[in-house]
């Protein structure tokens, strides 16, 4: 069984429900960001992967300094919500998820052969 555990998505909303601090026990005045938590808790369950948006550099960098090596990191959100590769992968994404700038294009294989070139070129 895949298990992908979403630690911060993509879309405009996102930081509503992600976006959220939590108390760190009952009584405490001490809080941190939910996103940091459900990173923990996917290195902590061997997580194949962690789903975290491409809109969000820097929440891509910070859960890949909780996850490590060790849970890859998969990023939605490039192009149409705006995501970008490069700085996406300088962040820390490992893998992209591409769906509408690719089914919406005039030419689906020609943006989805761009975006694979841009993807595997190095980057500063």
């Amino acid at each position: 069984m895949e298990r992908r555990p979403r630690v911060y998505m993509s879309h405009p909303g996102a930081s509503e429900g992600y976006g959220q601090r939590v108390l760190l026990g009952a009584g405490s005045k001490k809080t941190r960001p939910e996103f940091e938590i459900f990173a923990e808790k996917a290195v902590e369950w061997k997580a194949d992967g962690a789903v975290v948006g491409a809109t969000r550099p820097n929440i891509v960098r910070r859960a890949k300094e909780i996850l490590g090596t060790s849970v890859p990191i998969f990023s939605p959100g490039v192009g149409t919500q705006g995501g970008e590769i490069a700085r996406s992968l300088k962040a820390g994404t490992d893998y992209f998820i591409i769906g509408r700038s690719i089914t919406e294009a005039q030419n689906p294989g020609k943006i989805a052969e761009e975006f694979a070139r841009v993807s595997v070129s190095p980057h500063d």
